[in-house]
């Protein structure tokens, strides 16, 4: 490592002392955290093309300025690697983003406002589709767990399609509630849909009129069906006004690589994307674990792509989501004692769906037949691709546990750099924890769930399991490589932001954005501020095979920066709570300035 560092001191020497070599972007004056280890802390860097050529001095840097150098004084300013996000849903986000957020909304004033706001951005004729009013009608946002009293005592908020029929002549609209209990047609989606007064709903379900027998636009259940059949698919043109809009997000967040879910029809808008010189942040790809078969024969392997479009990983789920109570456990919830959660269709086995369902806390899954979840792992593993499976509740981990143990072990991979992924890895049965290091496992876990879901864990899982949530000290002590993501733009029950600074505040605090509790939510839990950044930077590289071309500022690696107005690791120690305030001063992406902060 040193002769090779030496080799790399030596290569910037020559640069230095050849001045038609000159650098294409200098940043000087500021204070870079690199996350080298043989360099961990410089003044300044220089790149040329997409690539650093140079860190060290200002005065070092500073002889690589020629005529052509865009040279920007930091003025003291932090600066680190960009942010690599490595979760994110770039679709979901995008059609939040241009389309409706009532997420927060349960009043009639706000909704009509974000309803008429999406129908300003969107293109006439597509639909507002989505919504999920009401999420934080019960527990207000910020809240550690305290429920609203009273807030529900005279039923959920049920808007009307009175209050957005004007501000949308051209869209159609059909949004719901964050639990899919009903839903709001405007005039324009009912009439497309050919209901009228007269329309009888479907059994289970129910289209709502008012005493006059005038329909409210409410829908509810089974009826819901005939309002989807009408929506069309999203148009491309739809989905690149939407991605436009999630990578203006990532760059004015620091964000310069994102780790998407994605389909095909994402895939050809990211290309399109890059053809035309728009992408400002590099996307990792990650196709769904299904489609493996079909990516087998084409030889799709590991490391497929480039810097800006990349395989990296097979995405599946083993169980649901706390938002919606449908993550697996051994032990009912709380709140509704008929229910543990429940197991995807990726998971059964043949010939015998559910099965698992009925397992007891001390059994395997891989007691059971083979299901269809290792069957597609089996080929995963031939493309060197690693899987990247989200499991939530305790059982749901267990299982997960219990079949990457069956096939890394089948196939000779615990000792080797697999790098598979647990994604979530929410709540660990104490039993479970140490398994993580021992099968050398990634766990991609995403931080900002602390300071938004602690609102309902109690009620739902109870203090004792809640130890086991979102727990990255024990975690990352056992041997996990901890990865950040921030599952942006969150769940049906909740928003998860894009922008880093909120996923390192709740490392670091362990509290939601109003600072509750004051001592932290299971303070023992809580990593280090650098611990945090290695996780939003450094490891999400690592874990993408990708450590040789990001994740840390040094000579020959990728261009890839964030510029900030605090020094992150300094008030991430001493001052946690600024964090929030924290602010992107510029973006650099391939040695290219794709973000600068107005009136700095």
């Amino acid at each position: 490592m040193k002769l090779f560092t030496a080799g790399l001191t030596l290569i910037s020497a020559t640069v230095l002392a050849q001045p038609s070599l000159t650098a294409d972007l200098a940043l000087v004056g500021g204070r870079i955290y690199t996350l080298d280890p043989e360099k961990p802390w410089v003044e300044a860097i220089a790149a040329r093309g997409e690539d650093i050529v140079a860190v060290g001095s200002t005065v070092e840097i500073r002889r690589l300025v020629g005529p052509n150098t865009k040279v920007i004084d930091l003025r003291g300013a932090f600066a680190l690697p960009g942010f690599n996000d490595g979760h994110v849903h770039i679709d979901q986000t995008g059609a939040l983003l241009v389309g409706a957020n009532l997420l927060d909304v349960h009043e009639p004033a706000a909704f009509r406002e974000r309803i008429e706001a999406a129908a300003k951005r969107l293109p006439k004729g597509s639909w507002i589709t989505r919504g999920d009013w009401g999420a934080y009608e019960n527990w207000a946002a910020g809240s550690a767990g305290t429920s609203r009293s009273g807030a529900l005592a005279a039923g959920p908020f049920t808007p009307d399609r009175s209050l957005i029929d004007a501000a949308t002549p051209d869209h159609p609209v059909f949004v719901n509630r964050f639990d899919r209990s009903m839903y709001l047609a405007n005039t324009r989606a009912l009439e497309l849909a050919g209901i009228t007064p007269d329309t009888r709903a479907p059994i289970g379900g129910e289209i709502a009129r008012d005493a006059n027998g005038r329909l409210t636009g409410v829908i509810r259940g089974a009826a819901a069906q005939l309002i989807r059949a009408v929506i069309p698919p999203t148009s491309p043109e739809e989905r690149l006004v939407q991605v436009r809009a999630v990578l203006k997000e990532a760059r004015e967040s620091g964000v310069t690589t994102m780790q998407d879910l994605t389909t095909g029809s994402q895939l050809r808008v990211y290309q399109e994307l890059r053809r035309g010189g728009e992408l400002t942040a590099r996307i990792n790809i990650r196709p769904q674990l299904w489609e493996a078969p079909h990516l087998l024969p084409l030889g799709l392997t590991r490391g497929f792509g480039d810097d800006w479009l990349r395989l990296v990983g097979y995405k599946a789920w083993v169980d649901g989501i706390m938002g919606s109570s449908g993550a697996l456990f051994f032990e009912p919830y709380n709140h509704d004692r008929a229910n543990k959660g429940y197991l995807r269709h990726i998971m059964f086995p043949e010939g015998a769906e559910g099965v698992g369902l009925t397992m007891k806390e001390d059994q395997r899954y891989t007691d059971f037949p083979p299901g269809n979840m290792e069957k597609l792992l089996e080929t995963a593993i031939e493309t060197g691709v690693p899987p990247n499976v989200h499991a939530i509740g305790d059982k749901g981990v267990r299982i997960l546990l219990d079949i990457y143990e069956k096939l890394l072990r089948k196939h000779g991979l615990v000792d080797r750099d697999h790098r598979w992924r647990m994604i979530h890895a929410q709540v660990v049965h104490p039993n479970d924890v140490a398994r993580f290091g021992a099968l050398k496992l990634v766990a991609e876990v995403n931080p900002y769930h602390v300071s938004d879901d602690m609102r309902w864990m109690d009620e739902r899982i109870g203090a004792e399991r809640s130890k086991g949530a979102y727990a990255f000290r024990k975690l990352k002590d056992a041997g996990a490589v901890l990865v950040f993501g921030s599952d942006s733009p969150g769940t049906n029950a909740a928003r998860y932001f894009l922008n880093p600074k909120y996923g390192l505040f709740a490392a670091v605090t362990r509290q939601t954005l109003k600072g509750e509790p004051k001592e932290g939510w299971f303070p023992d839990q809580r990593l280090t501020i650098e611990e945090a950044i290695e996780a939003a930077t450094k490891n999400p590289a690592w874990a993408s095979f990708e450590e040789s071309r990001k994740g840390t500022l040094a000579v020959g690696k990728l261009a890839d920066i964030s510029v900030w107005d605090q020094n992150l690791m300094e008030i991430g120690k001493t001052a946690p709570s600024r964090l929030l305030d924290a602010r992107v001063l510029f973006t650099v992406a391939g040695g290219r300035v794709v973000y600068e902060m107005a009136g700095r």
